[in-house]
């Protein structure tokens, strides 16, 4: 049962002992736990998401803007 306030996903076990192996080898990187790594992942890679996202809606609203004034000339 996971701790309270977490949630547990399953990886592949290739995937992890490879995280585990860096973890430990590395600590250099500051990572205490798989678990830290894979949260600082998950969160860098939502983050990169979100911001795509945020660029394309902006450059949707720009495109849409930009036929507007053209259709009104």
């Amino acid at each position: 049962m996971p701790v309270k306030g977490y949630d547990s996903v399953n990886l592949p076990s290739g995937l992890y002992i490879k995280v585990k192996s860096l973890v430990k080898a590395r600590s250099d990187l500051g990572y205490r736990s798989v678990t830290e790594f894979v949260a600082e992942a998950v969160r860098k890679r939502t983050e990169e998401i979100e911001k795509a996202n945020t660029l394309k809606s902006q450059l949707e609203e720009k495109f849409s803007s930009f036929e507007a004034n053209k259709e009104e000339t």
